[in-house]
């Protein structure tokens, strides 16, 4: 007897040798994106640890910020809100820590013992922290439905261009105004 095949075992074994033939190449690598610039302060350690002392005084109002947004959230019973508040403020931790962990050793730098390139880094790092932070209190505020967008005025300009025809200028019922022909009645013998 004669073993017939399906045609459909023959189109998902073709399948199954191109998909092993994808994986099998490999990967193009994406090319790295820019690194951003490190920012250079011309400060002293002193004015950089001043500068990261008002820095955290501003997180610690963020933070309160958040918070408050999440209880206004949960008070609402908006989950949607509320979810996205929650994943701002998860984000917002991890920015403190790693904003609590540069200041440490910008702090630790006191004693002299870094150099000055380790110190810009460090300085940098809050610097970057703090910004982090400031982003996501303003996407924390989008969530909630308070962004600063909505806080400016818009004008706009609209121009139209002029219709012939308007009905507001011609009333197109007014027999006065325009000839008006009397309806042409179909009769069955035309």
């Amino acid at each position: 007897m004669r073993l017939r095949r399906k045609p459909w075992v023959t189109v998902l074994a073709a399948a199954a040798i191109a998909s092993s033939a994808t994986y099998a190449q490999s990967p193009v690598p994406a090319a790295d994106p820019p690194a951003k610039p490190a920012r250079v302060v011309n400060l002293s350690l002193p004015e950089m640890v001043a500068h990261a002392e008002t820095l955290e005084a501003k997180i610690k109002d963020d933070m309160r910020h958040v918070l408050h947004l999440q209880a206004k959230a949960r008070q609402a019973k908006d989950v949607i809100k509320l979810n996205c508040v929650n994943d701002k403020l998860v984000q917002l931790k991890a920015q403190v820590n790693i904003f609590e962990s540069a200041r440490a050793s910008l702090k630790a730098g006191l004693d002299g013992s870094s150099t000055a390139a380790d110190k810009q880094a460090t300085f940098a790092e809050v610097l970057g922290a703090g910004d982090s932070v400031k982003t996501l209190r303003g996407e924390a505020d989008i969530c909630v439905g308070e962004p600063e967008l909505f806080k400016q005025e818009s004008s706009s300009d609209v121009q139209r261009p002029d219709i012939v025809d308007d009905p507001g200028r011609v009333d197109p019922f007014d027999p006065d105004d325009r000839p008006f022909e009397p309806p042409i009645y179909a009769s069955p013998f035309n």
